[in-house]
């Protein structure tokens, strides 16, 4: 399954070094490009640009850069196109990979994709021979704490803890929620905290966001993910090359997630 681990190494991107952190605004300015294009320029009525642009600002990408990336979408300003494709392989184990690209050279983007898969001992796989294997879905972490409004003038409001079993009870009354389940995430200090994993169909992630929202209930993210319709029991070995394989590819400045 992608998009777990995917953004929270975003978010520490203020730390990083400044090639990490320029991989990682190319990241962000190629996803806001392509949803722009998709979609239009505006994230009120764009819910993938308003996705994109939160990942943006999480990784504390300059608010100029993201109006530029908007920009080339719509096509207010030139700049290369930006293709998206998905290669399909497998990895140690037997393991199945389907690997989310944006480009602006797709002969570099998968020769580069298939070096790394070759040099982990994988191979590329045909079109279709594993996305099968897996469906897409939205995916809500919810940290339990509730926004609560300031009593003094001039304090801004802000999220108190709530107890988990309310939440849960709570998240129970939203119409498009298929699974509910307990996680632990990293804050923005690196503190290992409890939250909840909300997951939706594609169609129904927006509208389950807004109904989590209406209840003030803290998001601490929202996104699409593929997730394996099968698990696949692997060996300790096999499974720490998986995950040296996942990281290596996702370290790739033109792919999105893995």
């Amino acid at each position: 399954m992608s998009g777990h681990s995917k953004w929270s190494k975003i978010k520490r991107a203020k730390a990083a070094t400044d090639a990490a952190r320029g991989a990682i605004f190319t990241k962000v300015g190629r996803a806001i490009t392509v949803a722009a294009s998709e979609g239009g320029g505006d994230p009120e009525m764009n819910f993938s640009l308003r996705l994109a642009i939160e990942k943006a600002k999480e990784a504390n990408m300059p608010q100029n850069n993201i109006g530029r990336s908007i920009k080339r979408g719509t096509g207010e300003i030139e700049g290369v196109e930006i293709q998206t494709a998905t290669y399909e392989a497998y990895g140690p184990g037997g393991s199945a990979l389907l690997i989310d690209t944006q480009t602006d050279n797709t002969n570099r983007t998968v020769a580069d994709i298939r070096k790394i898969i070759d040099d982990s001992g994988g191979k590329m796989a045909d079109s279709g021979s594993v996305s099968w294997q897996f469906t897409e879905k939205g995916l809500i972490t919810v940290v339990p704490a509730k926004l609560k409004e300031s009593e003094k003038y001039g304090k801004e409001d802000a999220y108190q803890p709530v107890d988990k079993e309310e939440i849960q009870l709570e998240l129970l009354g939203i119409d498009g929620i298929e699974d509910i389940q307990e996680v632990k995430i990293e804050d923005e200090d690196e503190t290992e905290v409890e939250a909840l994993e909300v997951f939706t169909s594609r169609n129904n992630l927006a509208k389950v966001r807004e109904g989590i929202e209406k209840l003030k209930l803290k998001v601490e993210s929202a996104e699409l993910i593929k997730v394996a319709k099968d698990n696949l029991e692997v060996e300790k070995e096999a499974m720490t090359k998986i995950a040296k394989l996942v990281d290596t590819l996702e370290e790739h400045e033109d792919v999105q997630s893995v």
